[in-house]
This record gives structure tokens, sequence and C-alpha cells, in this order.
């Protein structure tokens, strides 16, 4: 594609204004860095999807038959369901606060639209 003064495209790419430059390459870095949060953001929430998976497959205590009081299976241990439960619990807490800050991040910084903006 031609310039319709005749000028080279090298040379309009070297005599291009310096904010003309700069406003390409802002809105580069701006796209950039807005993925990269949309992506952190879909990380996060794909985590926290693991997770509440994970606490219902362990608080999923069904019996195994109508007269059984047994819950789960023969080799459920008390003590092992409750660290396992509070720790994924602890696991969620703190996710949930990560989440909260990148969504703050999101909306201030990248105007990116959050479960907690939509509301």
């Amino acid at each position: 594609m031609s310039n319709t003064t005749g000028t080279p495209k090298f040379q309009t790419i070297l005599a291009a204004q310096g904010q003309e430059v700069l406003d390409s390459r802002a809105a580069m870095v701006l796209k950039r860095a807005k993925a990269a949060m949309t992506k952190k953001l879909s990380d996060l929430d794909e985590k926290r999807d693991c997770i509440e998976t994970e606490i219902l497959n362990l608080t999923d205590l069904s019996v195994e038959t109508k007269d059984s009081l047994r819950p789960g299976d023969k080799n459920f241990n008390a003590k092992e369901w409750v660290d396992k439960l509070c720790s994924l619990k602890m696991d969620l807490a703190l996710l949930e606060d990560e989440i909260a800050i990148a969504e703050e991040v999101a909306a201030e910084y990248f105007e990116v639209a959050t479960a907690e903006t939509a509301e």
C-alpha cells in the first residue's frame, strides 16, 4: 500500500511524531497488561473452582448402603478428614482475598468488569 504523498513507508515510520509513537506504544502496553490481568482473574477463578470441587468431594459422606451408618467408606479417618477440610477452607479463604485484590486492581487500572463490579 503506497502513501498518497509518495513517501516510502519506512521514511514515514522514521518521521513519525513522538506523541504518535508514544500513543501507539501505550495502546500496545495497555492491551498486553489488560490481557494479563484478564488471564490472572481467569486462573484465580479456575483455582477457586478446583478447591470448591475438592470440598464437595470431601464432604460427600453418603453412606454406602441404606442400613450402614459408616460415612463414606470403611477407611474414613475423622482426624485426616477434619485436617483436610480445614486446610481446603483456609486455601479458599486466602484465594478469595487474592481474588478480591485482583478484581480491585482490574477495575481500577484496566476498567475490567468483574463479578464484584457487576453487582
